[in-house]
């Protein structure tokens, strides 16, 4: 599914899930019973509601479109006296879609003190005057700010359409963004004086200030969007679906914090009695604690022993002192003790003999009308039969919709194994983060080891002081390896389809970005060691025999060319042929068949392509591309 919206909230108020479910169900539609386990079906239209007095997740699933949506609204209250949080989001198997604020959050954010972590974040546009000029500058200078804050000027010809504009960007951004609407021209100067003149705004314009403003060391003051006075006048609000679109795209790409990406796992877990309560809040678990509950095991059937005459007097076994009694010649009065895991298997010959001792004792007017029916007659015996089989029929169908012989179509079948997967999928990211920091905490150790006691493990590596980082999107991925691994160069034509992967596969990014974090570290590492002549082969001699306590990837990851089927084809050939500077090629292109493979199958499966130029005129690795699978027999 496609995310299209996230809003990330800290409420410290009392009774987080109480006012948050009452809202939703308002919003739904749905007549709330409190049950902690409610779902509700309207036409094709699902809510689902599941809570107890720590956490909850609240679902709508509709159709729209060509398509569904899904709103969910999961909610925590915090660890030790911190603030409760509450996670919002819009997901759908749409291309795109227009989507704003769900309508239950203005009331939602009406009902308590809401803040993004470090501003308040509440149902309408603020009013700030002269005295309020200072605490919005406090907002806009805070650097743990999450949400942009969109500032609206004055309009001395049109005072009411500058409200107007202010109500609909607080009711359609609600949650994602927070709104200030400035009183007169002194508290637009005051404000500009702070900002100074590359980030002020005037003129009945608008402009949204994004996290991490910086009055008069912005080195890209643009990056800030004004929307000028002229345009909100000409087009009232319809000016502003571009400012709406730009913030809702911003807010699925906010990171999550810590505290509710350690937590979040747990709550589906939590409400379907597999994790108790207290559990919400505690260390992160180990692999076997988050292991996926399973049934119990059934014994396979054991196998039927060789076919034997049956014995009129069977002799009793070995082990049992007493002799089985023989097989009754009439049927026996049913035996009140339940049969054991003991007692043998009824063999083969043992039920043909029951089942023709069943036979004969039929009523013979049954069998009469078994064999009437089957050829084709019409006696009273059988006209009751099928009286009675006409009846039970209409009576199935009548009984069915209501739910009374259980639900077992398809839709629910489908929506049972949706929220199984869903929970899989959790569980397989969490197990994998952990992997990643036993296999960094393992190389720290030989690092440590190489150093004080034995030399056999070679050369110490620089460890990682903050432990394994953990990002949200595969683009933060790309942003700190720019800044960090100088060995590598990664292009901002890259930016394109990562950014598609982050946005159109938002469950599975977690998944990814880990193992393409480590992918880069690793080609870094390696492309260092090449260049200071410490090592001597490819990157995936690298993989398959590292230095000691050096990052690394499984060489299963790794594959340094591609088939024949693509490239010997000139469409799959030309689509692997990316930039490089000069030095490598005049012409400033070459084919880059080696990748790395961040999910080995399935739809998607992301690939980063890349040209290892370590022991060349560069020294570097050079990524060409990170994205989806591209081209080839099996995706054409």
């Amino acid at each position: 599914m496609t995310q299209f919206y996230q809003a990330l909230l800290r409420d410290g108020g009392p009774r987080l899930g109480p006012r948050l479910r009452r809202c939703f169900a308002a919003w739904a539609g749905v007549e709330d019973d409190g049950d902690p386990t409610l779902e509700h079906s309207r036409g094709r239209t699902r809510v689902a509601f599941a809570d107890n007095e720590l956490c909850g997740r609240y679902t709508q699933d509709s159709p729209t479109g060509g398509g569904r949506l899904r709103t969910t609204a999961t909610w925590a209250t915090g660890h030790k006296g911190a603030p409760g949080w509450v996670r919002v989001t819009v997901e759908g198997d749409l291309d795109e879609a227009e989507v704003t604020a769900p309508g239950f959050m203005p009331a939602f954010l009406a009902t308590g003190r809401a803040t993004d972590g470090a501003v308040p974040v509440e149902a309408g546009a603020h009013l700030i005057g002269p005295e309020e000029v200072k605490e919005l500058t406090g907002w806009l200078a805070r650097a743990d700010r999450g949400v942009p804050v969109i500032v609206l000027t004055v309009d001395r010809s049109d005072p009411n359409l500058v409200a107007a504009c202010a109500d609909h960007l607080a009711e359609t951004l609600a949650g994602v963004a927070v709104v200030a609407r400035l009183y007169d021209a002194r508290t637009q100067d005051d404000l500009n004086s702070w900002l100074g003149g590359d980030l002020s705004v005037f003129g009945g314009g608008l402009r949204t200030y994004l996290p991490g403003v910086r009055p008069g060391k912005e080195t890209y003051a643009m990056r800030h969007q004004p929307r000028g006075g002229g345009a909100i006048r000409d087009q009232g609000v319809r000016s502003l679906e571009v400012v709406v679109k730009g913030v809702v795209e911003l807010s699925v790409h906010r990171p999550l914090p810590t505290d509710i990406r350690q937590s979040e796992p747990r709550i589906t877990r939590i409400l379907a009695g597999a994790l108790p309560p207290g559990e919400l809040h505690a260390a992160p678990p180990s692999p076997a604690a988050i292991a996926v509950p399973r049934g119990p095991k059934i014994p396979r059937p054991a196998a039927p022993p060789e076919t034997r005459t049956i014995d009129p007097t069977p002799q009793p076994p070995a082990e049992t002192p007493e002799p089985q009694p023989e097989l009754p010649t009439e049927p026996a009065e049913p035996q009140s003790e339940p049969r054991t895991d003991s007692e043998p298997a009824v063999t083969a010959d043992l039920a043909d003999a029951i089942a023709a001792k069943l036979a004969d004792r039929l009523d013979d007017s049954v069998l009469a009308a078994l064999v009437d029916m089957a050829r084709g007659g019409d006696s009273e015996t059988t006209a009751l039969i099928k009286t009675m089989s006409a009846h039970l029929e209409a009576l199935t169908r009548a009984v069915g919709p209501a739910g009374l012989l259980g639900s077992h179509g398809p839709t629910q079948e489908l929506e049972h194994l949706r929220r199984e997967y869903d929970q899989l999928e959790l569980d397989f990211v969490e197990l994998q983060e952990h992997e990643r920091k036993a296999q960094d905490r393992i190389r720290w150790l030989e690092s440590r080891l190489a150093e004080h006691a034995d030399p056999v493990y070679g050369v110490q590596a620089d460890a990682d002081a903050e432990g394994p980082w953990e990002a949200e999107s595969l683009m933060d991925v790309v942003q700190r390896a720019r800044k960090q691994l100088r060995h590598l160069d990664l292009p901002d034509t890259l930016d394109t389809e990562v950014s598609k992967l982050d946005v159109t596969y938002p469950r599975q990014r977690r998944r990814w970005t880990g193992r393409t974090w480590d992918a880069l570290r690793a080609l870094d590492a390696y492309a260092a060691a090449r260049a200071e002549a410490r090592f001597t082969g490819g990157f995936y001699d690298w993989c398959s025999r590292p230095l000691p306590g050096a990052p690394i990837i499984t060489p299963t990851m790794v594959s340094m060319k591609e088939s024949d089927s693509v490239s010997g084809n000139p469409k799959y050939y030309r689509a692997r042929v990316f930039r490089v500077p000069a030095e490598i090629d005049p012409s400033g292109r070459v084919f880059m068949p080696s990748h790395i493979k961040l999910q080995p199958v399935g739809s998607p499966a992301p690939r980063m392509h890349f040209l290892d130029d370590a022991g060349g005129a560069t020294g570097k690795i050079w990524i060409g591309y990170l994205g989806d699978h591209l081209p080839n027999t099996r995706t054409n």
